[in-house]
């Protein structure tokens, strides 16, 4: 069964300045459960539908804007496939998917049917990756100790961004996001905020002061650093942003526009900023 709500939500960013966001509030329909599926990771898809992943079962699936849900064809364990998804996302291609244990790339076409499957000539099973606004598909190996771009059908044997000269060897990274300008941001471990230029040149280095953050989202000009109990700050201004109200512990985290969604177990938020 399918129910979505609409509640007010307030962002206080200061004691000059609240923003007003409006939250969708999707329930996660019961087939999810039914078919023992725990999502791990949400990405926008056409039509104001998701894309969802449970990286433990190799699992992809769509959830649409009235509750319907369509399963991936070819993938995943009902399919005897038994890798790791670590990323999904809508490209020029169709949807591309990360598998991190096959250390290659899926294509699927808008109905979720398998297109063709793309070997990493380089092994260096990502664990993180990232779909830019040009379909671009850039891919963290802790590794190598980098970030390393996949396109037309080839990942660059050199690191994109190398964080042995960066920072130093066996940089731990927590998160890392793009935004619509195609610059980089990566969470590190150590809690520190790092900027990139689109050439993958290093900007500014700045501590996140939250406790336990994980989770980093691109919002306009604004990057978002949140924790799983909710906890987020906005990197532009150094302001905690409220949104205690969702009681829910956070799951994964994905932007578009203006636009937030939220990934919890029961439910998904989506707060529109204004």
């Amino acid at each position: 069964m399918f129910k979505s709500s609409i509640v007010l939500l307030f962002l206080s960013l200061s004691a000059s300045q609240t923003e007003i966001s409006i939250v969708e509030h999707r329930i996660i329909p019961d087939e999810v459960r039914a078919l023992r599926l725990k999502p791990t990771f949400i990405n926008w898809s056409l039509g104001n539908n998701f894309l969802l992943l449970d990286s433990d079962n190799s699992e992809l699936f769509e959830i649409s804007s009235s509750g319907k849900i369509k399963l991936s064809y070819g993938i995943g364990r009902r399919n005897h496939r038994y890798g790791e998804l670590i990323c999904a996302g809508i490209s020029p291609s169709g949807v591309q998917i990360v598998d991190r244990l096959e250390n290659e790339i899926l294509t699927l076409d808008f109905n979720l049917n398998p297109i063709q499957n793309t070997s990493l000539k380089h092994k260096i099973f990502p664990e993180l990756a990232q779909i830019d606004p040009w379909g671009r598909i850039f891919l963290y190996s802790s590794t190598y100790n980098g970030i390393y771009l996949f396109e037309n059908d080839n990942v660059m044997k050199e690191p994109f961004i190398d964080f042995s000269k960066d920072f130093y060897s066996n940089y731990c990274v927590e998160d890392f996001s793009i935004n619509s300008n195609g610059e980089i941001s990566i969470l590190g471990c150590d809690g520190f905020f790092h900027e990139y230029s689109q050439n993958g040149m290093k900007e500014i280095s700045i501590p996140v002061e939250i406790h336990n953050p994980e989770f980093l989202a691109p919002l306009r000009d604004d990057w978002l650093v949140l924790s799983r109990d909710g906890d987020c700050l906005s990197m532009m201004t150094l302001q905690s942003i409220n949104i205690s109200q969702m009681n829910y512990p956070i799951i994964d985290v994905v932007t578009l526009n203006r636009s937030i969604a939220i990934l919890t177990k029961e439910y998904i938020f989506v707060l529109n900023v204004r």
